[in-house]
Order: structure tokens, then C-alpha cells, then sequence
């Protein structure tokens, strides 16, 4: 995560401030929340299609407030270690928390945290990786140490499990950028390059609709 800072992400200014707001407080001053006696969030879910930033923001938060990151990727998770998933996320909440404040970020968690009624019998494994899943998030007790963020392209078919307070129960969209945004992108992106005369980002941030930072 050395190297990206939030001015490395461009058109995401809401939701980077947002993320801050969620993540960032928690993990710098968690007496904050102590003083006012409210739970900081344990679990923050970000979704949007695919390339428009949900990783990088997570990187830079990570990087920003010096937190140790974990990235878990949800269907190596499944597939990788058929199995011993379950230990391998036991494991990895254990890092997180002996190296504390950390961020836990799972992307693609939909592949370990789909709906559990409409498992099929051959899924047993989602079953109880999602069943650990939750146990370890409702074990975190140090208020804010360990922040875990979620990321997925299609939120709607997460087990409502996760989404319930105490879990992931703050929620982040991250849409595709705008002109402006798009135009934030470009500059981020060709910040050290040098670029001919007739290069123009605006016109390029004009006609570049649909395009995400990816």
C-alpha cells in the first residue's frame, strides 16, 4: 500500500471523504468515539462496477492513517483453500489484530458471502466461511483497531447477515466518474508525463463517457 495517497485517486471526492469519515477516525482516534460512547464502525461496504476505485480507496486509507493492510481476495478464499477457509480467515483476523490498527479489506466478498438460502448443497463451503466470517467480525472488540471494508460489483446478493448493525452496516457507492471526474483521472494520470501541444484533457475528460479510472 507504500505510495498511494488520496490525492492518487481522482473523481472520488464524496466518497473519499466519506471513507475518511467511516475508516480514518476510527483508526486515529478511536477515544473520540469512547467519549461520545458510540460503536465506530467495524465493517464499511463498498460497491460499484468494477475499476472505478473501490481498491485504491482502500489502499490509500490504509496508507494515509499508517494502518497495516490485509487484502483477501473472496474467491481465492473459496477455491485456494477448500477447506481450511475458515482458518485461513481466523489467521488473517488474528494478524489484524496482533498488529493493530489494521484494515481487513475482502474484495469480492460476494464470492464468500452470497445469500446462504440459496446455497446450493455443493457451496457448503460459502456456508461456513460466512458463518466465520461473521463470528470473527462480531468478535472484534477493540472499538475501531480493526476496521474491515468489503468491496463488491453486486451488493444485492450478499447475505443480509452482513448488513446488519455491528457488521458491514455502513455502506459507500462509488459510481462512474463524471466530466469532472474523468477529467480529476486523467490528471492524476499523466501528472509526470510530458505531454505534446495538442494534448487536451478536457477535450478528452468530454468524450471519454462511461470510462472509469481503470
Amino acid at each position: 500500500t507504500a505510495g498511494v495517497n488520496y490525492e492518487d485517486i481522482g473523481g472520488l471526492r464524496k466518497e473519499v471523504l466519506r471513507i475518511r469519515e467511516m475508516v480514518e477516525l476510527p483508526l486515529k482516534h478511536p477515544e473520540l468515539f469512547e467519549r461520545l460512547g458510540i460503536e465506530a464502525p467495524k465493517g464499511v461496504l463498498v460497491h460499484g462496477p468494477p475499476g472505478c476505485g473501490k481498491t485504491l480507496i482502500a489502499k490509500a486509507v490504509a496508507s494515509e492513517t499508517d494502518a497495516a493492510f490485509f487484502h483477501i481476495s473472496g474467491p481465492e478464499v473459496i477455491h485456494k483453500f477448500y477447506g481450511e477457509s475458515e482458518a485461513h480467515l481466523r489467521a488473517i483476523f488474528e494478524k489484524a489484530r496482533e498488529q493493530a490498527p489494521s484494515i481487513i479489506f475482502i474484495d469480492e466478498i460476494d464470492a464468500i458471502a452470497s445469500k446462504r438460502e440459496e446455497v446450493r448443497g455443493d457451496q457448503q463451503v460459502e456456508r461456513r466461511v460466512v458463518a466465520q466470517l461473521l463470528a470473527l467480525m462480531d468478535g472484534l472488540k477493540e472499538r475501531g483497531q480493526v476496521v474491515v471494508i468489503g468491496a463488491t460489483n453486486i451488493p444485492n446478493v450478499l447475505d443480509p447477515a452482513l448488513r446488519r448493525p455491528g457488521r458491514f452496516d455502513r455502506e459507500i457507492a462509488i459510481g462512474v466518474p463524471d466530466r469532472n471526474g474523468r477529467l480529476e483521472v486523467l490528471q492524476v494520470h499523466s501528472r509526470g508525463m510530458p505531454l505534446a501541444e495538442d494534448v487536451n484533457l478536457e477535450r478528452l475528460a468530454e468524450i471519454t463517457h462511461g470510462f472509469v479510472g481503470a
